[in-house]
């Protein structure tokens, strides 16, 4: 978020206030207020099973930024278990790892999380086009 200068695109199937939390959220503003676009999709289901009041806290701040801002947009998907991150044109990144929930504790047990990295910038426009359908 700090490094975006175009885009930013963020898939994860839930969102939790271990990550999303105000240090995050003013991150979002920061990179928005740059004139980053950034496009939040989560979601496992129509409704989050597991979510905690302070992770519905979480959801609503970034419903609100949503809604306070043409340059984010948040959408639940409502089927996703993907994870992906997609920073401009350098990088995307498909993997394990939940972007949204889970904070990669180093003081935690080891947790293995497998992801791809891809710099090719005509693989990464194609995949951003398609990622970016799921919004519409």
């Amino acid at each position: 978020m700090e490094t975006a200068r175009e885009r930013l695109l963020i898939i994860s199937p839930w969102i939790r206030r271990a990550v999303v939390n105000d240090p995050f959220l003013r991150k979002l503003e920061r990179a928005c207020a740059r004139g980053v676009r950034i496009s939040l999709g989560f979601g496992l289901g129509d409704v989050d099973e597991g979510e905690k009041p302070g992770d519905a806290q979480a959801r609503a701040l970034l419903e609100s930024l949503a809604a306070s801002t043409e340059r984010f947009q948040m959408k639940r998907l409502g089927n996703t278990h993907a994870k992906v991150l997609i920073k401009d044109a350098e990088f995307f990144v498909i993997t394990s790892f939940n972007w949204l929930s889970f904070r990669g504790d180093p003081s935690k047990p080891f947790r293995d999380e497998w992801g791809t990295l891809v710099r090719d910038p005509r693989v990464i426009e194609e995949y951003y086009i398609e990622m970016m359908k799921r919004f519409a």
